[in-house]
C-alpha cells in the first residue's frame, strides 16, 4: 500500500474538520436558534384548545325571581376522517391461560355511535349514519347539558369534539319580555342584547371567557405528560329589575283581555311608585316570548309603553288644571258658565264631548266632568308660555331617562309654532304628544306631593361575586308646590266619584285619584282610550296608567277604568296595603243614600 502524501493528508484531515465543523454547527443552530421555535410549532401543531365560554348575567326580577338566565351547553361534533380511523379496544382475558391483553372490538362510526347512543338517548344506527363522511366537524348533538358531555368526554373516542355554547333561557316566558328584550348569537358564540335590558345592559351582562387547552397526540388522545391549561371564565354581573313579576303577569293578563275584548290594535299599562320612581310593571299587550321572538311579529317585539306616542287627550288637562292653581288664577270653587259649544275671541269653536245644556260648574265640577269647554275658559287665564313651561316640567317633550332603548321623547312645538287653534287644544291633551310613561308621571308627580321622580326599571346590579351596586334614585324636580299638589288630588278623587268620568275606575276601601283620557287619532280611524290615576289618593303607593290604543268603545272611562281597577287593587294586594276603614264607610254611606234617593224617584215617578 502506497503510504498517503503527508501533504494530502492534511487536506483530508482539514477537510473532515471543517464538516465536522459544519454539523456541530448545524446542530448547535438546531438547538439554540431554530429549536426553540421548532419545538413551539409542534407543540402548537398537537395542541387542541377551546373557549370556555362566560355566562351572561340574569336579569331578576325585584324579589329575585330569575326573569333570564343563562346555561352553558355543548354541541358535539365528530371529525369524519378520525372517526373512520378508530378503533375500539377492551381488555379481555384468555381463558386457557389467564393473560389478558388489549383486542380490538369494534371499527369506525358504528363502534362510535354504539357508546354514544346510549348517553345521549338516540339510535345507534342513525347517529353512526352522522358520522360518516369526509367532513373535519360534523354536529351530532346539540344542546347537550355539560354532565352529559363529560360521560362523553370519558369515552376518549379520537376526533369527537364539544363546541361549548351559551345559552338564554327565560323560565317566566312571555312575562316581561318586552321589558327583558331577547339575545342573537354573535361573533365567537357570544351573546348580545337585541331588545329591551338586554341591550341596553349588554355591556355589563357580558361575562369575560376563559380557555383552555391540551397536547393530543396523533391519534387525537389527550397526552398525559403533555401541557395543560385551564382558565375559568367570570360570569357576567345580574340585573335586579324594579319589576314584580306576578303584578307583571297580572297586568299583561289584564291588557291583553281588554284588547281582544275590543279588538283594539294595542294597549299598555305601567305601574310606578311617585317617590322612588321604579316600576312595578311595564306591561305591553301581546308580550313577545324572548325564547321565540320570532313568533311575535316585529312591530310588537318592543316597549310600546316608552316609544308609541298618541295625544294624551283629556289626561292632558291635569296640567292645565296643575298650572292654573299653581299660578293661583284658580280655585276650585270658582264657578264657570259652560255651554255645550263655546267660540274663543279669536273664533275658534270647541265643544265637548256629550251634548247638554249650558251648566254652571266648579273647577272641580269642570275636571270630574272632562269638559272641555270649562277647560279653556280656565286655560286661557294661563300666559301661553307659562302652559308651555309646565308641559315641559312634566315630562312631556324630552326623555325620562328610563333604562330601555329607543324611548320618545314626544312632541311639544314651541309656542311660536301654536297657531289659534293649537293654543287651545293643548290645553285640554291635543296638540301634543307622549308615551305611557310620560302619563303615568305626570299622576305620579301630583302623588308625591308635586315632585317629579323620573321612572326606573333597574334596581341595582349584582357582580360575579355577590357584590351589589344600588341605582341611585334621580333627583326629584319640584313641579308644584305641596299644597297645590293636595288640592289637585281632591279634585282628581272626585272624578272617580258618583257623576264622574271614571266611576269604573274607582275600587272598594281605596280612595282613588285620576283622569280619564279619550282623544281622536288623526293618521287614522279610531280613538286612544286611556285612564291615569294613583292610590290610596291621600297616602299614594302607586300610580297607574292604561292606554288602550283604538279600541271598538270610545272612551277611557268605560275602557280603560275598569282594567286601572283590577291592576291596581291586586297591587294593593300584592303590596300588603290594607282597604280604609274610613273609606269604606263612606263608600257605604254614599251607596244607601243612593239607594234612598233611588226609591224615592221610584216613588215619585209611581205617584205622577
Amino acid at each position: 500500500m502506497n503510504p498517503v502524501n503527508p501533504s494530502r493528508r492534511r487536506v483530508l484531515q482539514l477537510m473532515g474538520l471543517a464538516g465536522f465543523g459544519a454539523l456541530a454547527g448545524k446542530t448547535a443552530w438546531l438547538q439554540v436558534v431554530d429549536g426553540p421555535a421548532l419545538a413551539a410549532k409542534a407543540q402548537a401543531e398537537r395542541t387542541v384548545t377551546w373557549v370556555n365560554r362566560a355566562p351572561r348575567g340574569d336579569i331578576l326580577g325585584r324579589d329575585g325571581t330569575i326573569l333570564a338566565s343563562s346555561a352553558v351547553s355543548y354541541d358535539i361534533g365528530v371529525n369524519q376522517v378520525k372517526i373512520a380511523q378508530y378503533e375500539r379496544t377492551e381488555e379481555l382475558t384468555d381463558p386457557t391461560t389467564g393473560q389478558t391483553s388489549n383486542e380490538v372490538v369494534g371499527h369506525g362510526a358504528a363502534a362510535a355511535a354504539e357508546q354514544m347512543a346510549e348517553i345521549l338517548g338516540v339510535d345507534a344506527q342513525e347517529l353512526g349514519a352522522k358520522m360518516v363522511g369526509e367532513s373535519t366537524y360534523a354536529v351530532v348533538a346539540e344542546a347537550v347539558d355539560p354532565d352529559t358531555w363529560r360521560r362523553i368526554n370519558a369515552l376518549a373516542i379520537p376526533g369527537v369534539e364539544p363546541d361549548q355554547r351559551t345559552r338564554r333561557t327565560y323560565p317566566a316566558g312571555s312575562v316581561a319580555g318586552n321589558v327583558l328584550g331577547y339575545t342573537y348569537e354573535g361573533d365567537g358564540r357570544a351573546l348580545i342584547g337585541s331588545a329591551g335590558l338586554e341591550l341596553t345592559q349588554n355591556e355589563v351582562l357580558t361575562g369575560v371567557d376563559g380557555q383552555g387547552s391540551v397536547e393530543v397526540g396523533k391519534s387525537g388522545a389527550i397526552i398525559p405528560t403533555g401541557e395543560q391549561e385551564e382558565v375559568a371564565a367570570t360570569a357576567g354581573t345580574s340585573v335586579r329589575t324594579t319589576i314584580n313579576p306576578d303584578l307583571q303577569a297580572i297586568a299583561q293578563e289584564a291588557i291583553d283581555e281588554v284588547v281582544g275584548a275590543q279588538g283594539a290594535d294595542w294597549g299598555c299599562v305601567v305601574v310606578m311608585e311617585p317617590s322612588t320612581g321604579k316600576l312595578l310593571v311595564l306591561a305591553d299587550s301581546g308580550a313577545v316570548d324572548p325564547s321565540d321572538p320570532a313568533a311575535t311579529p316585529e312591530e310588537s317585539r318592543n316597549a310600546r309603553s316608552v316609544q308609541a306616542i298618541f295625544e294624551p287627550g283629556s289626561v292632558g288637562k291635569v296640567i292645565t288644571f296643575a298650572a292654573a292653581l299653581e299660578e293661583g288664577t284658580l280655585d276650585p270653587e270658582d264657578t264657570w258658565t259652560v255651554p255645550y259649544t263655546w267660540t274663543a275671541a279669536n273664533g275658534q269653536s270647541f265643544h265637548d264631548s256629550h251634548y247638554h245644556d249650558t251648566q254652571t260648574l266648579t273647577s272641580a265640577g269642570v275636571l270630574a266632568e272632562s269638559s272641555n269647554v270649562g277647560t279653556v275658559q280656565i286655560g286661557e287665564q294661563l300666559d301661553d308660555e307659562v302652559r308651555y313651561n309646565y308641559l315641559k316640567q312634566f315630562g312631556y317633550g324630552q326623555t325620562t331617562g328610563i333604562e330601555m332603548p329607543a324611548e320618545s321623547a314626544g312632541m311639544v312645538s314651541a309656542v311660536a309654532d301654536w297657531d289659534d287653534r293649537t293654543r287651545y287644544t293643548t290645553m285640554f291633551g291635543q296638540g301634543i304628544a307622549g308615551t305611557a310613561l310620560q302619563a303615568v308621571q305626570v299622576l305620579a308627580t301630583v302623588a308625591n306631593k308635586g315632585v317629579r321622580v323620573s321612572p326606573r326599571v333597574v334596581d341595582a346590579w349584582i357582580d360575579a361575586e355577590g357584590n351589589e351596586t344600588a341605582q341611585e334614585t334621580p333627583a326629584g324636580v319640584r313641579v308644584l308646590s305641596e299644597e297645590t299638589a293636595q288640592t289637585l288630588t281632591e279634585m282628581l278623587i272626585g272624578v272617580t266619584q258618583d257623576g264622574g268620568t271614571a266611576e269604573a275606575a274607582s275600587i272598594d276601601g281605596y280612595l282613588v285619584a285620576g283622569k280619564t283620557g279619550t282623544t281622536e287619532i288623526l293618521t287614522e280611524d279610531g280613538t286612544v282610550a286611556s285612564f291615569v290615576g294613583f292610590t290610596p289618593a291621600r297616602d299614594p303607593a302607586i300610580a297607574v296608567a292604561v292606554i288602550v290604543y283604538r279600541p271598538e268603545g270610545t272612551y277611557g272611562g268605560t275602557v280603560s277604568a275598569p282594567v286601572f281597577r283590577k291592576v291596581a287593587l291586586a297591587a294593593m294586594h300584592t303590596l300588603g296595603i290594607a282597604p280604609d276603614p274610613s273609606v269604606i264607610a263612606a263608600q257605604a254611606a254614599a251607596e244607601a243614600d243612593a239607594a234612598v234617593e233611588a226609591a224615592q224617584n221610584e216613588s215619585a215617578g209611581e205617584e205622577g
